[in-house]
């Protein structure tokens, strides 16, 4: 009879028992090991905003120069730009959230001295009654601007189409089919400008930092991985506990009859007792 856990393992059925509990723990581990990319994913995403979006505001030229791309480090770096907006070439971007409520971006080129221009988010409005355009679009200031932007990278092109004067995503195909000038390989979310308009669109606040609950899932995946073996182990002790258990009784020495008291007769003992009773004169 096995003595321990691993003896166990002569037998087929606890073979069986514990293929099933490492396939189950190597299905939990690989589960973990993905939340856990995900999360890395996610940090990397967002290294960026967290390393950037407070930053000191550095010249437009120092981080994008002219017919260079935005580096993935340098994404939501607050930078200052002088130009002049080109209101007659606007563009709105379509199905954009705020706080629950869909509406547009505005987007405006800033026309700068080199010739160049860097598309402007000017901020959210919203949808108008009947969804398809906004009752009203804020028109930037006139002349000579001095803005400050956080650069974003292009964002990826959609097939469908929008109406005229509108987009569905801020993709560099899509913006430079409708603006005249060439574009820098970025745009900017507009953080502050002056001189202010009396009306304008409502600046996009900052983005939530959120890791979402992959490490939560990482930590459960592995002590599922872990649960699956213990188990096999703790239903290896009670099956051996059992068997030590039975084994115990079957060895067991009847226990001898207990010794007759002097004051106890037997049935036969008894009756002879009383015939020797009733014959006394």
């Amino acid at each position: 009879m096995p003595t321990s856990v691993l003896g166990l393992l002569r037998e087929r059925r606890w073979v069986a028992g514990l293929a099933v509990a490492c396939a189950v723990a190597v299905v939990c581990v690989v589960l973990g090991q993905w939340q856990w990319q995900r999360r890395a994913d996610r940090q990397a995403r967002t290294a960026p905003l967290v390393a950037n979006y407070d930053a000191p505001v550095r010249d437009l030229d120092a981080v994008l120069p002219a017919d260079s791309t935005l580096q993935p480090g340098e994404v939501w770096t607050p930078v200052r730009v002088r130009g002049r907006y080109d209101p007659e070439h606007t563009l709105l971007a379509r199905n954009r959230p705020l706080e629950k409520s869909y509406g547009y971006a505005v987007l405006v080129p800033l026309l700068l001295p080199d010739g160049s221009a860097l598309l402007v988010d000017r901020g959210w409005i919203p949808a108008g009654q009947d969804g398809s355009a906004p009752d009203a679009v804020p028109a930037p200031p006139p002349g000579e601007v001095d803005v400050t932007v956080r650069l974003r990278r292009w964002e990826a092109d959609r097939d469908n189409p929008a109406p005229q004067g509108q987009v569905q995503s801020i993709a560099a195909q899509d913006v430079a089919a409708e603006v005249p000038r060439p574009l820098r390989e970025a745009y900017g979310v507009l953080a502050a400008e002056e001189p202010r308009p009396a009306r304008a669109p409502v600046l996009l606040p900052r983005p939530p930092v959120d890791q979402g609950p992959h490490l939560a899932y990482t930590v459960q995946w592995y002590a599922f991985a872990l649960t699956s073996l213990v188990v096999w182990v703790v239903a290896g002790r009670r099956e051996l506990q059992a068997r030590a258990a039975a084994g115990a009784g079957g060895d067991r020495v009847a226990a001898p009859p207990a010794r007759r008291r002097r004051d106890q007769l037997s049935d036969e003992e008894a009756e002879d007792a009383e015939v020797e009773r009733s014959t006394r004169p």
